[in-house]
């Protein structure tokens, strides 16, 4: 037995109480059992756990929110290093400012941050980390009108492999702040909390229209030309589910008033029409509330994704609706997150993220509950994302996939040799590593 001696926190062993709930990722069709995870209180405590990992040659992963997609935040027989306590916050209004600890998760922040009407653009999921979405990248449902995520972030503290705690911005350590934003996720060090800008935040319109299935070669085609280049206060996202599995629909949000957005959106519904309408005047933190929806266990799933750069023809789209048609049910849907509007303002090589002058994302995504269904369900979302290579670009990094080979360049494209060079600088050993961190 190896001993605990130097680890601080609450340290969970293999076999402990609480170890079976503690282990848990969010994606339900992974299994893992790590010899014992540590949640961090403090800085301090993870600090103890990079240096007791180092002294027992034991490998580990870092863990926010759990969310993600492939279990990386999880090792057999390793250790985990948990941030998700470490929730301190202080927001300064004068300055537009907010220091927010590495544990929070995006509900919780949203609301924290909506006592003094402010917000950061990030995710809509309530659970996910603000860890894991900020140094992906991450995309939200104000994202085209304030940018990724990792736009607001001014600075951040870190604890490297050295177990040395620096402060990370555009003045120290400059290279490692390039490369955190969009290229972060568990490469480079752990992040104990970020500084973001924070944007004043009041009412928002909330709309939703839907459409019947058939008419998704009709809604596409028009959709993908209108909602990359509409309003910058507009995010409409696309939701399309597999043949016989609901209707087509449209939801998002629009920072104005509703007559406004009547206006905005009276292009698509003259070209598309929508078979039934909703707009709704209500305050930001309503709708995040909506979005995020209400608080379930994930069950098994298989999700991937690609950027779409032009867009997709003919040909394409039916190649797309072949797929939704032939998919294994009874829970499989493509949504499209439209790009644009801030997004696209900063130059693709000026953070690690690099697809900026995308138009859309797919995300293709498969649920299922029996572990028979698991082939077919995998199998679906594969083929999916191959047929679609002729006429996409690159996936998301936040949407992790590991069947993907060439995952280096679909999630950093340009960006990745300078990634090299930052771990190289900063984790020579590679002592922070799993399964699609940056290499060497």
């Amino acid at each position: 037995m190896v001993s605990m001696e130097g680890l601080t926190g609450r340290v969970i062993l293999q076999g402990s109480p609480g170890y079976d709930e503690a282990r848990l990722n969010y994606n339900g069709r992974f299994d893992k059992f790590p010899k014992l995870i540590v949640y961090c209180e403090v800085t301090q405590d993870v600090v103890n756990a990079i240096l007791w990992a180092r002294r027992h040659l034991i490998p580990f992963r870092v863990r926010s929110g759990g969310h993600s997609y492939e279990a990386f935040s999880l090792v057999e027989d390793g250790l985990i290093i948990d941030v998700s306590g470490l929730q301190k916050l202080q927001i300064n209004k004068e300055r537009g400012t907010a220091q927010v600890g590495a544990g929070f998760r995006m509900l919780p922040l949203y609301e924290a941050l909506w006592n003094q009407r402010v917000t950061i653009p990030s995710g809509t999921c309530s659970s996910i980390g603000v860890s894991g979405i900020t140094l992906g990248g991450g995309y939200g449902l104000l994202s085209r009108k304030l940018g990724m995520t990792c736009d607001s972030v001014l600075e951040l503290d870190m604890v490297t492999a050295k177990g040395k705690i620096i402060r990370v911005n555009d003045r120290q350590h400059k290279s490692l702040f390039w490369a955190c934003r969009g290229g972060g996720n568990g490469s480079f060090g752990v992040i104990t909390s970020f500084t973001f800008r924070v944007d004043p935040i009041e009412n928002v319109t909330r709309f939703k229209l839907t459409w019947d299935s058939a008419d998704l070669k009709k809604v596409l085609r028009y959709w993908q030309t209108w909602a990359p280049h509409a309003d910058t206060r507009l995010t409409s996202i696309l939701l399309a589910p597999a043949q016989k599995q609901g209707d087509l629909r449209s939801s998002g949000v629009f920072v104005g008033s509703e007559q406004e957005l009547r206006q905005i959106m009276r292009p698509l519904q003259d070209a598309t029409h929508p078979k039934n309408v909703e707009f709704q005047s209500i305050t930001w933190i309503e709708a995040a509330r909506r979005f995020a929806g209400r608080p379930v266990k994930q069950d098994k799933f298989k999700n991937s994704s690609a950027y779409v750069y032009e867009p997709l023809s003919d040909v394409a789209l039916d190649v797309l609706i072949h797929h939704l048609q032939t998919a294994p049910g009874p829970a499989n849907v493509i949504t499209l997150d439209p790009y644009g509007g801030a997004i696209k303002q900063i130059p693709p090589n000026e953070t690690a993220f690099v697809h900026r002058n995308a138009l859309f994302v797919i995300q293709f995504q498969s649920f299922w509950s029996k572990d028979a269904e698991a082939t077919k369900n995998i199998q679906w979302i594969e083929k999916f994302r191959e047929s679609m290579l002729p006429y996409t670009r690159g996936s998301v990094r936040n949407y992790s996939d590991a069947m993907i080979a060439d995952w280096p360049t679909a999630y950093f494209g340009e960006n990745l040799a300078r990634l090299k060079k930052v771990k190289q600088m900063y984790d020579p050993e590679n002592l922070f590593h799993f399964e699609q961190s940056i290499p060497k």
